[in-house]
């Protein structure tokens, strides 16, 4: 019997038994195993394991052996080091991989995300610098939907619902996003046939999401008077420094039976008026604003009160874009009624604005703060109106663009005073038709083997006032701080000859649209059988003499058939390499050697250049560069190809629901190009 211990310890048993049990027979896989271990008061004995060392071990004592532990790196940095590197060492990093992703032409958004993504997971100082770049600038994209995620109602908004929910459940992530990237979910708008208002939707609680947003940057939807989610989630950001109001047409608020039960009763709420200054009185910070409204569609209900008691509402406003407003709408009234801060005004189509009120305008207060003035398709008819702007009366004006179909003129009455502004660095001057009575030259033959002689000119002396008066100013010195003209119609080369030299006014896109357009010129460019300027001017000769409709201040009148892919900028450029070419073949001096016989060995012509060495203008023949992304060049004829307009912020879709700008698959996987990274067009290119 077991011993009993009253020493008020826990009662133990000892086995009488003391011997060990023998051990398992060879033929179970047991007897390998030695331990001890009580089971049931009964020990069993065990063996215990037995260690194989590996191959490393065997042989990393050996000199030469493969397995040998490499030697400590002498020069590698200890760990303290990058725990003590300044921020912006981390910071520079981030933007350069930025640049190698983004800022191509085939742009990688995926990627960048990803390697964003990786470099937070190193250590605490890259997460702090990666995060921060990931949730100030969200780069959002749509999602090839997953077999096995969630069925959602609108295929590609994934990623939206996982960022949303994160910065619903991260406040802190969630007051770092200034600025949401959208782009890709404009082209999903513009192909959806229907659930479009999910869609806006869904992009509306985002942005609720977001308290200190600024700029919603690639998703701009129309709006009507009639009430939408975005609009208001808009409205309730006090942090916001841009906003675009695409207005449509007017929506039907409330339906005839609720107007006739309220009778005679005025409501703020019905009030289109009313609404429209309600959404933009919560904007103390907003700086850019553009009211945009489209030619076909409907006049919105927008007066007087509504355009200047938005612009007053809001102390911060420095940028105003307006187009396509109605003559009701906005007239010279309102145009010598807005704010006097402003820095830049854009005024386009508005049938409104005539030569009187653009005249007021050079004499209000607005005229001191403005710098930057652009006059697009306004009709300016009278050269009076220019000289008013080109004076010092627009005493801060660094920027002036003017583009119409129309050059202005002058009457016989009236007087114009010299082009001048000491202030002045980048000036635009585009006219679109004719300006003259056509030019009676005959057009060139390709059977010529002689090229004609560059550079064509008309019969008239000066085929636009408005340019010769500009080039006269520059040659005066009236413009001492001017640095860059772009002048897209300058047949005479007035323009050209006062700025820098160039060595080539083409580009590679214009080299190959010559290469492949050998049916406009009639034979291939390179079956002429002399020099490469001679063919390239007889090409340009071919470009400049044929157009779809003949101008006063083209180099000849020509039936050649222009094809639609040789667009304005590019015929300019063209209309400039000729003046080049012709230049060389004018003689700057000539280089002769005679010998001691008095026999002439060497008899060498230099050709000449045009324009003026020692001048510190730079002749420009480059389009904006959001309107090169716009890529929209078949559409209307007098469209504008030179400037960003609005159509270029949200994307132009074809007939057919493609993007003009076609996306391809690339090797990492991924969907390139499409309006992301150096693709997109923001809002401050339209200034």
């Amino acid at each position: 019997m077991p011993d009993q211990q009253t020493n008020g310890s826990a009662p133990t048993t000892r086995s009488s038994n003391s011997k060990q049990s023998q051990p398992l027979p060879p033929s179970t896989s047991q007897s390998r195993l030695r331990s001890s271990m009580a089971i049931g008061g009964v020990v069993y004995g065990w063996q215990e394991p037995h260690l194989t060392k590996t191959p490393w071990e065997l042989e990393r004592h050996k000199k030469r052996s493969r397995w040998r532990r490499s030697k400590v790196v002498e020069n590698e940095l200890p760990v303290a080091v990058f725990k003590i590197l300044p921020k912006e060492v981390y910071q520079c990093i981030v933007v350069q991989l930025e640049q190698i992703h983004l800022r191509q032409t085939e742009s990688c958004s995926s990627c960048y995300l990803r390697d964003l993504h990786s470099l937070s997971l190193v250590s605490r100082a890259w997460d702090k610098a990666t995060t921060s770049r990931m949730y100030r600038n969200v780069l959002l994209v749509t999602s090839e939907e997953h077999a096995k995620s969630q069925k959602l109602k609108i295929r590609g908004t994934t990623r939206l619902n996982l960022l949303r929910r994160t910065l619903r459940e991260q406040p802190t992530l969630a007051r770092c996003v200034r600025e949401l990237h959208l782009s890709d979910f404009q082209t999903l708008y513009q192909e959806a046939a229907i659930g479009k208002e999910e869609i806006v939707s869904l992009v509306a609680s985002l942005v609720m999401a977001c308290p200190r947003l600024e700029r919603l940057v690639g998703f701009h939807v129309p709006f009507t008077h009639s009430f939408d989610r975005l609009s208001h989630a808009l409205s309730t950001r006090s942090h916001l420094k841009e906003k675009v109001w695409l207005l449509s047409e007017n929506g039907d608020d409330f339906s005839e039976e609720e107007d006739n039960n309220m009778g005679s009763y005025y409501l703020a709420a019905c009030d289109p008026t009313e609404r429209f200054l309600e959404l933009n009185s919560t904007h103390p910070s907003l700086s850019t604003l553009v009211l945009a409204q489209h030619d076909h569609q409907d006049p919105v209900a927008l007066n007087f009160r509504a355009i200047v008691g938005t612009c007053r509402a809001m102390p911060a406003l420095r940028h105003l874009s307006i187009s396509g407003l109605s003559a009701t709408s906005f007239t010279n009234m309102t145009l010598n009624a807005l704010p006097s801060q402003l820095e830049s005004l854009r005024l386009e189509r508005l049938p409104g604005i005539n030569d009187k009120g653009l005249q007021r305008l050079a004499t209000s207060q607005l005229a001191a703060s403005v710098q930057k003035l652009m006059l697009i398709d306004l009709e300016v008819s009278s050269l009076k109106t220019v000289s008013n702007i080109l004076s010092t009366e627009f005493a801060a004006l660094q920027h002036f663009s003017l583009a119409q179909q129309k050059a202005p003129g002058l009457s016989s009455r009236a007087s114009c005073s010299d082009f001048s502004s000491p202030t002045l660095r980048y000036v635009h001057f585009e006219f679109r038709v004719d300006a003259g009575p056509v030019p009676t030259l005959s057009p060139p033959s390709p059977d010529i083997s002689e090229p004609p002689s560059f550079p064509f000119t008309n019969c008239e002396s000066i085929t636009c006032l408005a340019t010769a008066l500009l080039a006269e100013g520059i040659k005066k010195g009236a413009f001492p701080l001017l640095h860059r003209v772009r002048v897209p119609h300058d047949p005479q080369g007035f323009i050209q000859a006062l700025c820098k030299p160039l060595a080539s006014a083409l580009l590679p896109s214009d080299v190959s649209t010559l290469s492949t357009s050998s049916s406009v010129f009639g034979s291939s460019i390179s079956s002429v059988p002399s020099s490469h300027e001679q063919s390239l001017s007889r090409a340009c000769d071919s470009v400049i003499g044929g157009s779809r409709g003949d101008r006063a201040d083209s180099a000849v009148a020509s039936s050649y058939d222009i094809s639609q892919d040789i667009i304005t900028p590019a015929r300019s450029r063209l209309a400039a390499q000729s003046r080049i070419l012709a230049s060389r073949k004018t003689a700057l001096m000539t280089v002769r050697v005679y010998d001691p016989s008095g026999d002439l060995k060497v008899n060498k012509v230099v050709g000449g250049f045009i324009g003026q060495v020692g001048s510190k203008i730079t002749y420009d023949l480059r389009a904006d560069r959001g309107r090169t992304l716009g890529d929209t060049f078949g559409d209307a004829e007098d469209r504008n190809q030179w400037i960003t307009n609005t159509d270029d912020l949200v994307g132009v879709v074809d007939t057919d629901g493609e993007e003009s700008r076609e996306r391809s698959w690339g090797s990492c996987g991924h969907r390139l190009g499409g309006r992301i990274g150096k693709n997109v067009v923001l809002v401050d290119q339209l200034f």
